[in-house]
């Protein structure tokens, strides 16, 4: 009994000093340390997102971290493993022009997103359009941003289109300007269009009374006096007041007797006979 003691403590002796099996042991113990990185990164992540962090810039932040730690790891299992990483780095680094210049798309995106995530022009869930894309952003990752347009389409936008170009942000600031304008008849009075207006206005709360709303006559047309009215809103509210309003003046207008027209030509028919 004893010698087969003996027998397994000098194979396992004479194991563990091998070169080979510590070193597998200890890149082992390193991809180990690596996925516990990860996982203590995304709870970082979580943890400041619960703290306020933008929804929009996780997995940008991901993405750049989670590739530092594994090209740091891959480097350290290669060192560990006898690979001259040394060599490795020298290599990279002369080949590092010819690369840039051939992902330069790429690196524009990644420089792109990374200005995107410190300026904040926009943030998760605003409505925004930028040239021809628009939609609410859904989030920033290492090379695309990505959005959801008003009818449900997903849209994968580079990172350099959108800073390339203005950025109108629909959701930005805390209040927004509602304005509608309404033709009426030549023939019917636009003071009294004009008191309509500020009847509907005064009794809505969601409009803000400062700054003051505005009510004038905008502009004289082939067929029509367009009479205006100008208040404030908060952002949320926009959209609904803006419908809910256009419809309740056409029916208050309608109600007292103010004509809404439509264009009209009048043609004169001549007999030259």
């Amino acid at each position: 009994m004893d010698s087969v003691k003996h027998f397994f403590q000098d194979w396992m002796g004479n194991a563990i000093d091998h070169t080979m099996l510590q070193r597998l042991f200890a890149a082992l113990l390193l991809l180990i340390i690596a996925k516990g990185l990860l996982v203590l990164l995304k709870y970082a992540i979580n943890h400041a997102e619960n703290r306020g962090m933008d929804t929009s810039a996780k997995p940008l932040i991901y993405s750049l971290f989670s590739y530092c730690i594994y090209i740091v790891a891959l480097l350290l299992v290669l060192h560990v493993l006898g690979v001259n990483t040394a060599g490795i780095v020298a290599m990279v680094g002369a080949a590092s022009l010819a690369v840039g210049l051939a992902l330069k798309d790429a690196l524009a995106n990644i420089a792109a997103g990374l200005l995107l995530l410190f300026l904040r022009p926009f943030k998760a869930g605003d409505y925004i359009e930028c040239g021809k894309i628009k939609g609410n952003i859904v989030g920033i990752s290492l090379f695309n941003t990505t959005l959801k347009a008003l009818d449900g389409l997903y849209i994968s936008a580079p990172n350099s289109s959108l800073w390339g170009e203005p950025i109108v942000n629909f959701s930005k600031n805390p209040l927004r300007r509602l304005e509608i304008t309404v033709g009426i008849d030549y023939g019917d009075s636009p003071e009294k269009a004009l008191d309509i207006m500020r009847d509907v206005v005064a009794g809505e709360p969601l409009f803000m009374r400062k700054p003051e709303p505005q009510f004038f006559v905008a502009g004289l047309e082939d067929s029509c006096v367009n009479v205006t009215f100008r208040a404030w809103a908060r952002t949320q509210d926009f959209f609904n007041l803006k419908w809910k309003y256009t419809a309740e003046i056409k029916k208050r207008f309608a109600e007292e007797n103010i004509t809404i027209p439509f264009p009209q030509r009048t043609i004169h028919v001549v007999d030259r006979q």
